[in-house]
């Protein structure tokens, strides 16, 4: 009488799967105009630190998205085959 259940997955983000590699990359691009090509004098003094994280956000941006787009395709794939077993039976 007792039925095991499985555990449910949660619910997908509500702003998205890629909007952590959006975000990191548009912050990057960011940092990259700050640190080589901004004219703003005030902003001089923060070139070192933006060419910093310019390096350290585009990189990682382009990690999570592949990883972000591997998750999603094996998702994918997991429930097209569910839905081609389950119609089988």
């Amino acid at each position: 009488m007792t039925e095991e259940k499985k555990p449910q997955q949660p619910p997908p983000p509500a702003l998205g799967p890629y909007f952590l590699s959006v975000f990191l990359f548009a912050l990057g691009l960011w940092c990259v105009y700050d640190g080589w090509f901004t004219t703003d004098p005030e902003m001089f003094r923060h070139m070192d630190f933006n060419r910093i994280m310019a390096i350290i956000f585009i990189p990682v941006a382009v990690f999570d998205f592949i990883r972000t787009r591997r998750i999603e395709m094996a998702r994918k794939a997991k429930a097209a085959s569910k839905a081609v077993t389950g119609s089988d039976s």
